[in-house]
């Protein structure tokens, strides 16, 4: 009975004695590129690369007119708009470890309306009617990517193209206007296929204040325009260093 005690014990002391040797070697086999300075394993996703992609989403703001000849009670006045924009992005970005730099131009068709009267709609009684049918920016990102993930910040120039249509005399008189300003935003992305992602963004778009010169009557009002957009896109990154996604 001692005798099978014994051997049964001797036994488990060799089992442990090889699993412990087994987990000490894997360990080393896992351990030695890091201490022998070797190659790290490669990153989840790599975003360096050129990419292009399209994107749809949401435009809202307001404009405000000082003008001599109002009254007091009703300078300044306010035209508010919102609507729907839709376009296409090119860029590029380079990775270095976790951070990411970029540059990026995009541009949209417009739908973003809206009038100084109490409704929302654009119509034949509407007094001031303004509008953007395009948006466009040209910027810098920097980014931090974390696995499938970057959080970006972007800033840069903005381009607006300008719609103002006034009904204060019996002809219509309608303004186009091409406005140049600054552009500040935030970021999302995901990659989710070998070289797709998707995103969501934020921007804040600043216009500098310029003034219109009505004919009839004739004075010149001051503008001041502020327009904030979200925007959903995919990107497809090409001709970069895509790593597969683990």
């Amino acid at each position: 009975m001692d005798l099978d005690m014994h051997t049964h014990s001797g036994r488990s002391v060799t089992r442990c004695r090889g699993f412990a040797a087994a987990v000490a070697a894997a360990s080393a086999i896992i351990a030695s590129p890091v201490f022998a300075g070797g190659p790290l394993p490669a990153p989840v996703v790599s975003w360096t690369g050129a990419y292009a992609g399209v994107h749809g989403g949401w435009g809202w703001g307001k404009s405000e007119f000082r003008d001599p000849l109002n009254s007091p009670a009703n300078n300044p006045f306010f035209a508010y708009y919102n609507g729907p924009l839709a376009g296409g992005q090119l860029g590029y970005n380079w990775q270095q470890g976790n951070y990411v730099i970029g540059a990026e131009i995009d541009g949209s068709w417009s739908f973003v309306k809206g009038n100084t009267s109490t409704s929302p709609i654009v119509t034949s009684s509407t007094n001031n009617g303004v509008g953007y049918t395009a948006l466009a920016t040209a910027t810098g990102r920097v980014g931090y990517a974390s696995g499938q993930w970057l959080a970006y910040a972007k800033g840069g120039a903005a381009y607006a193209r300008m719609e103002l249509s006034s009904r204060f005399t019996p002809e219509v008189t309608n303004y186009d206007r091409d406005l140049f300003g600054a552009v500040g935003g935030v970021g999302l992305e995901v990659a989710f296929l070998r070289n797709v992602s998707a995103k969501v963004e934020y921007n804040a778009i600043f216009l500098p204040t310029e003034t219109l010169r009505w004919v009839s009557p004739d004075t010149t009002s001051e503008i001041k325009h502020f327009v904030q957009v979200v925007k959903a896109g995919i990107n497809i990154r090409f001709n970069g260093d895509d790593g597969p996604l683990r």
